[in-house]
């Protein structure tokens, strides 16, 4: 029986965490006959792919492990694209977790809606560490407005519209492919909408990792900008400007949560932010995207 739906992860020195990404994907209540797995590991330095291999040996599910060399993200979305077999291509990342109706709530939405290219997933977000505590409150935040994240992690995509209009932009470095892709399916006239279908987002531990994390968004998202003809910078990510819409979520936050470590906000928010300015910088001074 043909697969209808193609799940594709892709990690990087994700050995610690990979593991639990494909339990959930194993703990799917859609039929697996139906499920296609791809893999690809993007040149991790750590044992992410043996971990990936060993855990996929175990599973029911079809399943083809690649290595990408250290290409970059996009690069790695685009070897899923070409190798995805189905109606729909689901994207995992390597720090998310599936609720067990996760595909089936994606597949059945899509059925119903036809007209709908992409759906993003509703993320549930938890961090155990003071770090990832604030990043899942931050992103709470979009969650009380009622708004949905365009992320390519969590979000099931047809793939016949992905390959339609030429899937993902390999010269991307950093961050940002999900933008870029959205962006394009949205120029061509194609819906992209929020959907119920829930997963856990495990967030960056540390203040080095969250660092990395926004310089590695700011580096992409210049790119981004300059082939979307959007090249003035994003003044929503100046750190000061950041700090002080920090500061007036600080309280709604605590109503929300009753956690004085809400009041750290705003220098989260800083900090964030300087990193994504950073990373932008380094991308412009490198002229990508130029």
């Amino acid at each position: 029986m043909r697969e209808k739906v193609t799940i594709g992860i892709c990690v990087k020195n994700s050995e610690k965490i990979v593991e639990q990404a494909l339990q959930s994907i194993s703990g799917q209540s859609f039929p697996h006959k139906l499920i296609r797995l791809i893999v690809v590991d993007d040149g991790s330095t750590d044992r992410t792919y043996y971990v990936a291999k060993d855990m996929t040996g175990q599973m029911d599910i079809k399943t083809d492990i690649y290595r990408s060399g250290g290409k970059g993200l996009s690069f790695s979305r685009q070897l899923v694209v070409d190798n995805a077999q189905g109606e729909y291509v689901i994207w995992v990342d390597g720090d998310q977790e599936l609720l067990s109706d996760f595909v089936q709530k994606h597949v059945e939405f899509m059925e119903k809606n036809p007209t709908v290219a992409v759906a993003c997933g509703k993320e549930v977000s938890r961090g155990k560490t003071l770090v990832a505590r604030l990043e899942s409150m931050s992103i709470a935040t979009k969650n009380l407005k009622s708004q949905f994240t365009v992320d390519v992690g969590g979000g099931i995509f047809r793939l016949e519209a992905v390959r339609e209009i030429g899937g993902f932009d390999i010269r991307l470095k950093g961050a940002g492919e999900d933008v870029e892709l959205t962006n394009r399916i949205k120029k061509a006239g194609m819906k992209v909408v929020g959907n119920e279908a829930k997963f856990f987002h495990n967030h960056r531990a540390t203040w080095k990792a969250l660092w990395e994390e926004y310089s590695w968004w700011g580096y992409g998202m210049h790119y981004v900008n300059h082939r979307h003809e959007h090249a003035h910078f994003p003044m929503s990510r100046m750190p000061i400007l950041s700090f002080f819409v920090g500061l007036k979520l600080s309280s709604s936050m605590y109503t929300l949560f009753h956690e004085k470590k809400v009041f750290l906000l705003p220098f989260q928010y800083f900090i964030k932010n300087l990193a994504f300015c950073i990373g932008y910088a380094e991308s412009h001074l490198d002229k990508h995207g130029d």
